[in-house]
C-alpha cells in the first residue's frame, strides 16, 4: 500500500471518528431551538441528546465484537450508512418522535464507526506504528468531543438547528468512498464460531439498563419505579454476563483482557475524562447562555480554546509518552483536568472572559494529556484484539459522560431551583412590605410565580417572561385606584396629607369657579334681557312722545 493510499484511507477513517464523536455533544447547544420548532418541552426534547449517548454506550463492545468476527470494513460501510443515512433523516424531521427514533439508529450507526477507527488504523500503519495512530485517533476524539458545543454555535448563528445534523451527509459521503475504494477488509483471525448471543443480550441489557436510569434519573426522580428498576436490572444483567462470560467457548467480552493493567487502568481513565467532560461542554455552556445571556455564537467562541489547545496537547502528550511512559503523562492529565475545574467552580458572572478563557485552555491541557489513555488502552494488546480494547475503552467514556450528566446535570438543576425559590421567596417578601397598591401587589406576584414556575411545557423564555413582568406592572403602576397611604406620624404621610388637602383645596376652588361660571352665565342673560326691557321702554317712550306731539297739533 503507497503513502497516499495509506494517508488518504487514515483521512476516511478519522473523518469517521470525528463525526461520530462529534454528536455525543453538538446536539446539546442546539436543544432551546429544537424545543421552540417542535413546541416540545426540556424533557421531551432532551431526548434527542440521550438517545445517542444511550446507544453509543449500549452498542459500541457489541459493535467492535461483530467487527472484529465478520469484518471490519463492511462493518465499517454499514455503520456509515446508517449513521449517514440518519443522519439526513434527523435533517428532515417532521415531528420530535421521528427525530428521536432517527437520533437512535444515527446512534447505532456511530457505536459502529468509532470503536473501529483505531483497529483499521493500525491495520493500515502496522503494529510500529500504534502510538502514533492510536495518538491521532484519540486527538480527533478529544476535538470532537469537546469541539460540539462551538462548532454547533456556529451553525446555529447562520443557519438551521437541521444542519447540526445535515452537516454529517456530505462528510459520510465522503468517508464512505474512501473506506470503499482503499481500506482492505481486516479481522481478528483467533474468533470462530458463532456470535455469543447470550453474551450480547446481556450485555445490551445491562448497559442500557445503567445508561438510561444514569441519563434519566434527574428527569423521572431518583426514587422512582422505572429508575431504581433501571438500576437494578443493569446491575443484575452485569452480574449474569461476567457469570456467563467465564463460561461459553467463545465470549462477546473476553474478560481475561482485564489482566492487562494497562488496559484497565486507561478505561478508567478515559471514564474520568468523559466525566469531567460535561464540565466544560455543558455545564459552562448553560451558565454563558442561559445566565450570562450570551449567544450560542459567543459561548461557542468562549468554549473553542478547549478544542483548540487538544489539538497541541495531545501530541506533545503522545511524545511524552513514548519517552517517559504512560503513568506520568496520564497523572500529570487528571491532575491537570481536577486543577482547571476547580477554577472553573470560582467563575460567577462578573469574571472577565479573559480568566475564563485561561481556565478552559488549562482544561484543554489536562483534557489532551489523559487522551493518552486511549494510545496506552491499546499498547501492551495483540494486534488482533486492539478492535475489542479500542470498542471498551471508548464504551468507558461514554459511560462517564453518562455519570457526568446524570451527577452534575442533577447538582445543577438542583442549585438552580434552590436559587429561584429563594430569589422568589425574596421577591414576595419585598412585594409584601413594601407601600404599593393592591392592585399593583397582586399583579406582582402573578407574574413572578409565572417567572419562577419550574415547568418545562412552557413556550416562553426567560427574557419574555421578564418582558411580561414589566409590562405588566407598569400597567398597574399607572392606575390610581386604591393607592396606599404612608405610615401614620411620617414626614411621607405629613406631606401625603399635605398634598391631600392641597388636591382637596384644588377641587373646592375647581367647583367654586364652576359654580361663579354658572352664575356669570345667567346675570348675563339677565343683563341680557334688562337690556332689551330697557330698549323696548325707550322705544315705547319715544312712541307716546310723538302721540302727545300728534294730539298738539291736532
Amino acid at each position: 500500500m503507497s503513502r497516499f493510499v495509506k494517508g488518504i484511507s487514515f483521512i476516511g477513517l478519522t473523518i469517521a471518528m470525528f463525526m461520530g464523536t462529534l454528536d455525543s455533544t453538538i446536539v446539546n447547544i442546539a436543544l432551546p431551538k429544537i424545543m421552540t420548532y417542535f413546541n416540545a418541552s426540556l424533557t421531551d426534547a432532551s431526548w434527542v441528546a440521550t438517545i445517542y449517548t444511550l446507544a453509543l454506550a449500549v452498542f459500541m463492545i457489541t459493535g467492535s465484537k461483530i467487527a472484529d468476527r465478520y469484518g471490519r470494513k463492511k462493518i465499517m460501510l454499514l455503520g456509515l450508512a446508517l449513521f449517514g443515512g440518519f443522519s439526513a433523516a434527523c435533517m428532515l424531521a417532521n415531528s420530535l418522535t421521528e427525530l428521536i427514533v432517527f437520533r437512535f439508529f444515527q446512534g447505532l450507526g456511530g457505536a459502529i464507526i468509532t470503536p473501529i477507527v483505531l483497529p483499521m488504523g493500525i491495520e493500515i500503519f502496522g503494529k510500529e506504528k500504534m502510538s502514533k495512530v492510536a495518538s491521532v485517533v484519540g486527538a480527533v476524539t478529544a476535538l470532537a468531543a469537546a469541539g460540539g458545543p462551538p462548532i454547533g454555535g456556529i451553525i446555529l448563528e447562520y443557519a438551521s438547528w437541521r444542519w447540526v445534523f445535515g452537516i454529517n451527509v456530505p462528510l459520510t459521503i465522503v468517508s464512505f468512498f474512501i473506506a470503499a475504494v482503499w481500506i482492505k477488509e481486516s479481522y481478528d483471525e483467533t474468533l470462530a464460531g458463532k456470535i455469543d448471543l447470550p453474551g450480547t443480550l446481556l450485555l445490551t441489557l445491562s448497559l442500557g439498563g445503567l445508561t438510561f436510569g444514569l441519563l434519566e434519573g434527574r428527569q423521572y426522580g431518583w426514587n422512582s419505579g422505572i429508575i431504581l428498576g433501571s438500576l437494578v436490572v443493569g446491575l443484575l444483567a452485569i452480574i449474569l454476563f461476567i457469570f456467563v462470560e467465564t463460561r461459553v467457548k467463545n465470549p462477546l467480552l473476553e474478560l481475561k483482557l482485564f489482566r492487562e493493567k494497562t488496559l484497565t487502568a486507561s478505561s478508567f481513565v478515559y471514564f474520568l475524562t468523559g466525566f469531567a467532560l460535561v464540565s466544560s461542554t455543558l455545564i459552562l455552556n448553560y451558565f454563558l447562555q442561559d445566565v450570562l445571556n450570551y449567544t450560542a455564537l459567543h459561548a461557542a467562541l468562549i468554549i473553542v480554546p478547549v478544542s483548540l489547545t487538544i489539538m497541541v496537547a495531545m501530541p506533545l502528550g503522545t511524545k511524552l509518552f513514548d519517552q517517559v511512559g504512560a503513568v506520568p503523562v496520564t497523572f500529570i492529565g487528571i491532575l491537570t483536568m481536577a486543577i482547571s475545574l476547580l477554577l472553573l467552580s470560582f467563575i460567577k458572572t462578573n469574571t472577565p472572559k479573559d480568566v475564563m478563557v485561561v481556565f478552559l485552555i488549562i482544561n484543554g491541557i489536562g483534557f489532551g494529556f489523559s487522551s493518552v489513555s486511549l494510545v496506552a488502552s491499546v499498547k501492551h494488546l495483540p494486534k488482533n484484539k486492539s478492535g475489542i480494547g479500542s470498542g471498551i475503552v471508548n464504551a468507558a467514556r461514554q459511560i462517564g459522560t453518562c455519570l457526568g450528566i446524570a451527577i452534575l446535570v442533577t447538582v445543577l438543576n438542583n442549585n438552580v431551583n434552590t436559587a429561584k425559590q429563594n430569589i422568589h421567596q425574596n421577591a414576595t417578601g419585598i412585594i409584601n412590605q413594601e407601600k404599593l397598591s393592591p392592585r399593583v401587589k397582586t399583579t406582582a406576584r402573578q407574574q413572578f410565580n409565572k417567572v419562577f414556575a419550574i415547568s418545562g411545557s412552557t413556550k416562553l423564555t426567560s427574557k419574555n417572561k421578564e418582558a411580561n413582568l414589566k409590562r405588566a406592572l407598569k400597567s398597574a403602576a399607572k392606575s390610581k385606584k386604591d393607592l396606599p397611604q404612608p405610615k401614620r406620624g411620617t414626614d411621607l404621610y405629613r406631606a401625603y396629607q399635605a398634598e391631600s388637602k392641597l388636591n382637596s383645596a384644588n377641587q373646592m376652588i375647581v367647583k367654586n369657579n364652576q359654580k361663579i361660571a354658572t352664575t356669570l352665565a345667567v346675570l348675563g342673560k339677565e343683563n341680557d334681557a334688562m337690556a332689551k326691557i330697557a330698549s323696548a321702554s325707550k322705544q315705547l317712550s319715544e312712541g307716546n312722545q310723538r302721540v302727545e306731539q300728534g294730539q298738539k297739533s291736532c
